[in-house]
């Protein structure tokens, strides 16, 4: 079990990173005098900061306690990504609704994609990484 934590915590922090820097170019980006007069906002620097925030919580505690659950008790992998990416989709709704004070459903509708995109990203990374570095940690041990 404390393995499995082990790796799904890794997992998660690394997801985190990756999710965090993919947002942040993709809201923060703008020109270079935009930049540094300081008027698109924040930084690529700041967002990445605010996002790795966020998706550590997130990913941290939710996504770990949710992939355990879904890996033990579910064993095709359609099924697995499946389910990763409507739970993804639901706590990309959660953060949108506690966040923000009105709704408009385009903004709801990136959130859920940006939750099932983070979810799929942790499904993706936890696959390959147990194929592949996890695999040849226990084998050199």
């Amino acid at each position: 079990m404390s393995h499995s934590l082990f790796q799904r915590i890794t997992i998660s922090v690394i997801s985190a990173i990756i999710l965090s820097w993919f947002l942040s170019f993709y809201f923060g980006y703008g020109s270079m005098e935009e930049e540094i007069s300081e008027t698109s906002g924040y930084s690529t620097k700041t967002l990445f900061l605010m996002f790795i925030g966020y998706s550590l919580v997130i990913y941290g505690i939710l996504g770990v306690i949710i992939s355990w659950f879904i890996d033990t008790k579910i064993q095709k992998q359609l099924n697995q990504a499946v389910l990763y990416c409507v739970s993804g989709a639901i706590i990309g709704g959660i953060v949108y609704f506690l966040t923000s004070a009105v709704t408009y459903m385009n903004r709801l509708l990136i959130f859920l994609l940006i939750g099932t995109f983070a979810a799929l990203l942790y499904f993706i990374l936890l696959k390959i990484f147990n194929l592949v570095v996890f695999k040849m940690m226990k084998s050199a041990s």
